[in-house]
């Protein structure tokens, strides 16, 4: 018997056991992208984080260097131009790809948690200043010490003029920095033990109604959060940008 498999291994061709091995070989499965149809999905976008809806069209992704993420020196084309010198970052979308696709699957998922825990911060920013802005307006005539005559009636923004909010400006300043140290060893890994709970993005154990228990188990409240967060940030920038152009306040306009 031991003869005859020898036999069959020595008269085996080369690609049949090339075939063997393939079909062994996991397989990268790469995913349609649900935000544009037809759209192929990057490789570490693989749908596992809440709201993937696979859009990193840029791979600005590799931008990001957390802790526990090499700094890789990959090739790619136009490397060595006057750009690679002006330039602080990864200017080329090339050089961008290639280091997404030269980092490990830790550094990876390293490198997506930044990410998201990033666009989760400017997301509760961007829902807190749509309602702010929006009541600033609406409700300006109820306002005491006319608060909003400063700017015309308009939301007190950088657009529109903070000098006569300076004080009250820095102590919102004082308080998103005390909130933003209490994610500091979490950001850049510095526990002096062991942390209890695996790190998720963006979760700060905040939720003093329990409204994560009383919700419908279906109900997919991490990938709700985000996809009002994209578009307060959507809209927040054009409430920016219309009364930033035309000088008139969006709610309330005289």
């Amino acid at each position: 018997a031991l003869s005859e498999q020898m036999l069959s291994m020595h008269f085996t061709s080369p690609l049949a056991l090339h075939s063997a091995t393939t079909a062994r070989a996991p397989s990268a499965t790469m995913r349609e992208a649900t935000y544009r149809p037809g759209v192929t999905a990057p490789a570490y976008l693989d749908g596992s984080l809440p709201a993937d809806a696979g859009c990193d069209p840029l791979c600005l992704a590799a931008l990001a260097l957390p802790p526990g993420v090499e700094d890789h020196n990959v090739d790619y084309p136009c490397k060595g131009s006057i750009l690679d010198t002006w330039c602080f970052f990864p200017w080329s979308l090339a050089e961008r790809q290639a280091i997404m696709a030269a980092r490990s699957p830790q550094e990876t998922e390293l490198t997506l948690a930044w990410m998201r825990a990033a666009e989760l911060k400017h997301s509760r920013l961007a829902m807190l200043a749509v309602v702010g802005w929006s009541l600033a307006e609406m409700l300006q005539s109820s306002l005491p010490f006319h608060a909003l005559d400063f700017t015309d009636g308009r939301a007190p923004v950088l657009v529109n003029g903070l000098s006569a909010y300076a004080p009250f400006m820095l102590l919102v300043l004082g308080a998103a920095a005390y909130i933003e140290l209490q994610s500091t060893d979490t950001v850049f890994q510095t526990f002096l033990s062991p942390p209890a709970q695996k790190y998720v993005p963006g979760d700060l154990g905040f939720d003093p109604l329990d409204l994560e228990a009383k919700f419908p188990a279906g109900l997919d409240q991490r990938s709700n959060e985000i996809y009002n967060g994209r578009l307060a940030m959507l809209a927040i920038t054009g409430f920016a940008v219309q009364e930033g152009l035309w000088g008139q306040p969006i709610f309330g306009a005289h």
